[in-house]
Order: structure tokens, then C-alpha cells, then sequence
């Protein structure tokens, strides 16, 4: 039997997540994207972007359910429309376990001036000074003194403070002083030029990365400050959150200064559905989404490559979240390899997910169990303390909704709990 060595090959590179194909021409995943994920939620976030040049907007879901490529696309629509859009990873450019203001303002300001740079328009004189003060104020003297030099400059000292904790504190002492010169003001004057200049430019800056900001961390940074992030600024802005953020007792604060905070969560595409009675049923909606974001792929290289029946297990396991179906596809394409597969099936899949488990497992701590047996029996997150954000966070649980919030545990934390519970009875008959 011979192994399409090749073809697998292929196929890994289209299903990692952090893939691009740029050169297709549609931006973020080119021709393999697919519009039907996640198309109400784009709607509403376009008609907002339209309707106010001064939306402060939020987008929150759990780790892999799509927000990314949303976004990617949202920045393409918005480039297309004539709109100076730049769009800041901060997962890449900063230590987002340990982001503050600072780092936020000056990654921002990167992405805007190149932006602004690429379309060929203007930087005030007073508003590049502002920079320029700053990075002679921690230090930075070799900046040349023009908008590329100073996003050099800027870029520079982030990716020397990414890891590095002292300069950190350095730079973030350096900066929200009254009468200093500061990077956020610096992003002010750009957002502020831009707007006044011409109305066309219309400025956004989306901001994707804070989304992976642990469940503490995300408190402090968006509820335990004073200032919330870009909620001051001039123009549009768009920030990921973590969707723990939502389940905050004090999330309601955030309405106040964010747009849309009330609709502000993107959920998983729904494999699944929870009929009045509470039984959950395959969402065939939600499943040809899902179907079509595996098989477009899978058929650009060789439709036979992997098999429906592992699709569909695939699909069932990861509950609608768009990234863990991708990893999944790779390690069950890893399995078929080690086999000398010709086709990926379904107990490849089964392997992968077991694989999985085994994850979930050396992570396990036994406050989880209540919390792991209820989404399973009644699909339902009672009191949501830290325990729940940890799991929501960790991807232990899955949120999906359809009119309410809604829960399901993906395959391999129902293997392992399926395991635990059977440990346990095993525990209580030799002591009986």
C-alpha cells in the first residue's frame, strides 16, 4: 500500500491554524475560507463599523473559535472600502501573559504608521515628535527621526521587551506620566490626524491577542483599571477578549465604554443543538459549516484523502470549535502516516483524540469533577468561579449557544471523565 506522503504533507500545512494564503488574494485563508462561520456575527459587527467611525467594539469567545480569521477578513473589507485599517498581533509582538497599556499603544502604534506610510499619507510633524521625545526618553537614540524610523524603533523595543520583564517595568514606568511624552499619546495624535484629514480614512485598529490573556490578567487589564484599553482613543477599535471576561461579576462596567459589549460573544459554530427538553441533537446547519471548512481543504488536495465517517467523528469531538478540528485533522493525519495509511479514518481520529485525553489528563485537578459531570449531564455552568473560567479558558468545556449559553464537553475530556468515573467505582467496590 502505498502512503500519499506528499498529499499528507500538503494536507498538515492546510490545516494549521496559523495558516495564510495570502496569495489567493481573499486575505486570511484565501480561497479556503468560508463565509457561512460565523455570518450573523459578521453582519452585526460590519453595521457597526459602518454606522459609527467611533466604535469601540469587543469580540469574545473561547481559544480556536474563529475570531482571527473573522477579523482578517473584517480588516480586508474595511482595506477594500478605503479604510485605514491596521491590525495588531499582539500574541506576536508582545508578552501577552503580562501585557499592559503601554505595550498595547506602542504595538498600535507600529501597525498605524506603516499603514499609514503604505497608503502614502502624511504623519504630522507634532505627532511624530511625540514619539520620537518618548524613544529618546528610555533611551533609544539611533531612531532616525521619520515615521519608519520611529516604528522601527517602536518594534525594536518591543520584541526586546517581550521577553524580557525588567525593560518591561521600564518601559511601562516611562510612559502615563502627566507632561511626559508617552506612546499613547503619540497613538492619539495618529488616530486623531487620520480623522480629521480626510473622511474617507475613517481609522480602525483591531487588536487580535488579548483573548489569550489568562482569567486574572484579563480582570486587571479591562476591569481593574481606570482606563480602559482604547476606550479614550479617537477612530474605531476592535479587541478580542477572553471569554471568561463575559462570566466576570462586574462585566457589566464594560457597557459603559464598549459598544457592543452585550453582544460581544462569537460562538462556536454549533455541531450541536439543545432542543426544549434539553437533549442535544447534531445541528445539520452547524455540521455542514464544519463539514465544508475540512472538505474544501481536503478536496483542493484529493477528496479521498480522509474518509466522511472520520470527518464527522472529528466534527462530533471537537463541538464546533474551528482550531481544535484543525489539530485534530493533523494528528489523525500523523496516525495514518504511522500506520502506512492510504486513507485518514476514523480510528485514526479515535487514536488522536485518545492522544488528547491523555493531555487533559496530566492537567486534571479533582475540583474539576463536579464542574466536568454537570456540563455533561445538564449542560449547564451553575455558579461560574474561577474552576469554570479555568475550564472555559482550557477548552475542558465548549460554549455554544442558540437563543442561551450552553455547554458540552469535547471527546477527550468525556473519555477521561468516562475513565475518572470508572476509576472511582473501582476505588469504592475494593473497599467494599
Amino acid at each position: 500500500m502505498t502512503v500519499p506522503l506528499d498529499s499528507y504533507r500538503a494536507l498538515m500545512r492546510l490545516f494549521d491554524p496559523l495558516f495564510r494564503d495570502d496569495g489567493a488574494g481573499t486575505g486570511a485563508l484565501g480561497a479556503f475560507f468560508v463565509r457561512e462561520a460565523h455570518a450573523d456575527f459578521r453582519a452585526q459587527l460590519m453595521a457597526s463599523l459602518s454606522l459609527n467611525d467611533q466604535a469601540k467594539l469587543l469580540v469574545a469567545g473561547q481559544p480556536g473559535c474563529g475570531k482571527t480569521t473573522l477579523l482578517l477578513t473584517v480588516l480586508d473589507d474595511l482595506r477594500a472600502d478605503g479604510r485605514v485599517a491596521a491590525f495588531v498581533d499582539l500574541e506576536s509582538d508582545t508578552s501577552v501573559q503580562d501585557l499592559a497599556l503601554t505595550e498595547i499603544h506602542i504595538a498600535a502604534c507600529v501597525e498605524l504608521i506603516r499603514q499609514i506610510s503604505a497608503r502614502g499619507l502624511p504623519i504630522h510633524d507634532p505627532t511624530l515628535q511625540r514619539g520620537i521625545d518618548w524613544l529618546a526618553l528610555v533611551g533609544s537614540q539611533s531612531a532616525q527621526p521619520t515615521p519608519s524610523g520611529v516604528a522601527d524603533a517602536f518594534a525594536s523595543i518591543l520584541r526586546a521587551a517581550r521577553d524580557n520583564a525588567a525593560l518591561r517595568r521600564v518601559v511601562r514606568e516611562s510612559s502615563g506620566q502627566e507632561g511626559v511624552p508617552d506612546p499613547g499619546l503619540m497613538l492619539q495624535g495618529l488616530l486623531g490626524d487620520l480623522s480629521s484629514h480626510e473622511p474617507s480614512h475613517r481609522p480602525v485598529v483591531i487588536f487580535d491577542g488579548l483573548d489569550k490573556l489568562p482569567p486574572a490578567r484579563a480582570r486587571e487589564v479591562f476591569l481593574g483599571a481606570k482606563i480602559k484599553p482604547m476606550a479614550s482613543m479617537p477612530g474605531t477599535t476592535i479587541l478580542t477578549i477572553p471569554l471568561s471576561m463575559v462570566y466576570e461579576p462586574d462585566y457589566a462596567i464594560l457597557t459603559e465604554q464598549y459598544h457592543n459589549a452585550d453582544s460581544a460573544v462569537l460562538p462556536a459554530v454549533r455541531a450541536f443543538e439543545l432542543d426544549e427538553q434539553r437533549n442535544v441533537r447534531e445541528s445539520r446547519e452547524g455540521r455542514g459549516v464544519l463539514g465544508k471548512i475540512v472538505r474544501t481543504r481536503v478536496s483542493s488536495i484529493d477528496a479521498a484523502l480522509v474518509d466522511e465517517d472520520a470527518i464527522d467523528r472529528a466534527i462530533e469531538s471537537t463541538c464546533g470549535n474551528i482550531r481544535e478540528l484543525a489539530r485534530l485533522i493533523q494528528a489523525s493525519i500523523v496516525k495514518a502516516t504511522v500506520q502506512q495509511a492510504s486513507q485518514i479514518k476514523r480510528h485514526h481520529v479515535e487514536a488522536a483524540i485518545e492522544d488528547q485525553r491523555e493531555t487533559f489528563r496530566r492537567a486534571y485537578q479533582p475540583k474539576f469533577l463536579p464542574v466536568l459531570q454537570r456540563i455533561r449531564d445538564v449542560h449547564e455552568l451553575d455558579n461560574v468561579d474561577d474552576v469554570a473560567r479555568m475550564l472555559l479558558y482550557g477548552l475542558w468545556a465548549m460554549e455554544l449557544r442558540n437563543g442561551q449559553a450552553w455547554y458540552l464537553l469535547p471527546g477527550p475530556v468525556q473519555m477521561l471523565l468516562r475513565q475518572l468515573e470508572r476509576s472511582a467505582r473501582a476505588g469504592d467496590l475494593a473497599k467494599s
